[in-house]
């Protein structure tokens, strides 16, 4: 440990000292003790995480005012990697999932490059090898005619034309229920999938997609940050029926009891880790929070051809926002709207996703809406089987 670092520590530990918890303590010895390792890893509880406002004592305006500076590896120098490790129990068995933070990567842009690095070579979960069989409850899932989205995609945009193609799918739930799965069984695609929900993701592990995984979630800031997740549910999607949505963020959760500090990331910071690749298909399902994320990215640094939002919940979770906002934003970035065939979601009366193409991919495809089809398929998830947590 330099100078430099030791003084940093000095400040942090004489700001915090007269407040600080054993745990919190035990972190101050291991930065004293492991910080010339230029990254530092910790054990915390969920009780323990009252210096998650503050970021944990890293200061990133100075981050940035370094940086700015041209003094990018003073910043690396004076402000060590933290990765603070907390454990949350699952309900249904006696195992633990463990949550990582790491608070010098919210003080990063979104295309810094060693934020691309981390996420890498320490976040992303690689595919499954091709010739690798899948492990799935319900083998139908995988097929064409069982996913009116991954159906709209392939006849009504790409005319089943499109193989290889590149995808995210961010909301994956357990791997299994997801609209790119057909596309990867029969079309040969691939991509990320996205899922925050630990007890989905461990499901995630097994079904051996052959697709990138990474246990986080998409930020709604044009740097990653930490985020109030509920792990059950993002607030009651229907009042009369009082019918919960999913797991999502929890600024509308009137219970604090699955809610969770999590790390989340800008799209094109995960995309920025595997260079950037054409996307031809993004998948935006995320419990009414669609249009948060949708507004943090720069869209001028990422390519992206298609899109499928769910927007039935726009407006009940997050209040600035509304199906009208959502359509109009995708307008202004030069998307044409299409409507999903056999779409309609019985709980909110509402068709539950919009399809967007952008205008040179509508030309390119010659898109046209297609009539809605005779056969509709179970579109809605049973999660009851799954410890979520």
């Amino acid at each position: 440990m330099n100078m430099s670092q030791y003084n940093n520590l000095n400040l942090y530990v004489s700001k915090y000292l007269r407040r600080i918890s054993r745990q919190q303590l035990k972190t101050f010895v291991a930065i004293l003790i492991f910080g010339s390792l230029g990254f530092l890893s910790v054990e915390y509880t969920k009780k323990d995480l009252n210096t998650v406002a503050d970021n944990f004592g890293i200061d990133c305006s100075e981050v940035q005012r370094l940086k700015k500076a041209g003094l990018y590896e003073e910043s690396r120098r004076r402000f060590s990697d933290l990765i603070v490790h907390y454990k949350i129990n699952n309900l249904l068995d006696e195992e633990q999932s463990s949550i990582d933070l790491r608070p010098f990567l919210n003080c990063l842009d979104a295309d810094d490059p060693y934020l691309a690095h981390v996420i890498e070579n320490e976040m992303l979960l690689s595919p499954a090898p091709n010739n690798s069989e899948y492990n799935l409850v319900n083998p139908g899932r995988k097929e064409m005619v069982n996913n009116n989205q991954a159906l709209d995609i392939m006849e009504m945009v790409f005319k089943n034309k499109l193989k290889n193609g590149f995808f995210v799918e961010a909301g994956a739930a357990d791997c299994e229920f997801s609209v790119s799965l057909p596309l990867e069984a029969n079309y040969g695609w691939t991509g990320i999938l996205v899922e925050a929900v630990p007890g989905f993701f461990k499901h995630c592990k097994k079904v051996n997609r052959r697709s990138y995984l990474i246990n986080t979630c998409l930020g709604t800031d044009t740097h990653p940050s930490f985020m109030e997740f509920n792990m059950h549910s993002s607030g009651i999607a229907d009042e009369k029926t009082k019918t919960k949505a999913m797991a999502g963020f929890s600024s509308n959760s009137k219970s604090k009891k699955d809610v969770f500090t999590i790390q989340c990331f800008p799209l094109e910071s995960i995309l920025s880790a595997l260079y950037n690749p054409v996307v031809n298909l993004f998948v935006l399902d995320v419990e009414g929070f669609e249009f948060a994320i949708l507004r943090a990215i720069d869209w001028t640094k990422v390519n992206i051809e298609v899109l499928s939002v769910e927007v039935d919940l726009a407006g009940v979770m997050m209040k600035d926002s509304s199906v009208e906002i959502i359509r109009d934003f995708m307008k202004s970035k030069g998307y044409e709207r299409f409507t999903h065939r056999n779409d309609l979601n019985p709980t909110t009366g509402k068709n539950q996703n919009d399809l967007y193409v952008r205008h040179d991919i509508v030309q390119k495809y010659n898109v046209v809406q297609l009539p809605e089809k005779s056969t509709v398929v179970d579109s809605f998830m049973d999660i009851s089987n799954y410890d979520l947590v």
